[in-house]
């Protein structure tokens, strides 16, 4: 899982260029775009499936740690 996390969002990230900010509905609607796969419950039930196998891949000390760094409404999603 690891090695697949790197690879989908770090491998060619360049941490200098300013994130991308958006709301939660444009976020969701990114992910819907760029998903090529149907998903039963749609785009908000799959980033909080994702976030919620993230959650048991990392201590729960780190996960602690990050969630009170993100945006409250993407917080929102969290599990």
């Amino acid at each position: 899982m690891p090695t697949i996390v790197r690879g989908l969002y770090y491998d060619g990230w360049k941490p200098a260029e300013t994130p991308v900010k958006m709301s939660n509905e444009e976020f969701l609607a990114r992910v819907r775009s760029e998903f090529p796969y149907a998903v039963e419950g749609g785009s908000e039930k799959l980033v909080r499936t994702v976030l919620k196998s993230l959650e048991r891949h990392v201590s729960a000390g780190e996960w602690q740690h990050l969630k009170p760094r993100v945006p409250n409404s993407f917080a929102a999603l969290l599990p």
